[in-house]
């Protein structure tokens, strides 16, 4: 069994992240997420339990092949904590995959401003020969897909609170910092009056 563990942090407050937790999908860093399917949803002492099916695209080489599965499901529990501030995911591959991965993320308040994302990951089990090396491969991949994630997170809050994009503070940003900016300045021409007054003589 191999082992992944990370944390990013996110100079949005907890509640944006909350708030932009169920429109992750579809954003141009995630284009391998096909679908997105609520299986049971409730509230249990204030805490909303969801539990979704997703399919995704997953492809990698073993030993010069190019191997591609499209629809691979994936089941994504979460448990959003209002009270706490904390969201809590446990994700895992069913099906047919080759390996079965499993991934387990806290988004907890850090600072007023900052939320933390602490990940862990590891292979359950495996189905190919090999199985210390491709698990290896499978955890470098797995952590370039992270990265490619926590871009998508952040393109989708640049997107809705343009106004709390601070480039100039923003060290921790995953996206290109001119491009945070230009969005920026696009929301604000948006939302200046575009009237002419008009002078009664």
């Amino acid at each position: 069994m191999k082992f992944f563990e990370s944390s990013d942090v996110f100079q949005y407050s907890w509640l944006q992240i909350a708030d932009v937790f169920w429109l992750r999908y579809p954003n141009p860093f995630s284009k391998h997420v096909r679908t997105e399917d609520v299986l049971f949803r409730d509230v249990e002492n204030g805490v909303l339990h969801t539990k979704r099916l997703l399919t995704k695209t997953v492809r990698f080489s073993y030993f010069g092949y190019n191997i591609s599965i499209k629809n691979e499901p994936i089941i994504e529990e979460s448990f959003i904590d209002p009270k706490q501030h904390t969201i809590k995911t446990y994700t895992w591959n069913v099906g047919t995959s080759i390996a079965q991965v499993k991934e387990e993320c806290c988004y907890r308040k850090k600072e007023e401003n900052n939320t933390i994302i602490e990940r862990k990951a590891w292979i359950a089990k495996s189905k190919l020969y090999f199985p210390s090396i491709i698990e290896s491969y499978m955890i470098r991949r797995f952590q370039k897909n992270v990265h490619k994630t926590c871009k998508g997170l952040e393109y989708v809050l640049a997107n809705k609170y343009p106004s709390s994009v601070h480039v100039e503070n923003k060290t921790s940003s995953f996206l290109d910092k001119d491009k945070i900016r230009e969005k920026a300045k696009k929301a604000k021409e948006m939302a200046t009056p575009k009237t002419v007054p008009i002078f009664a003589a």
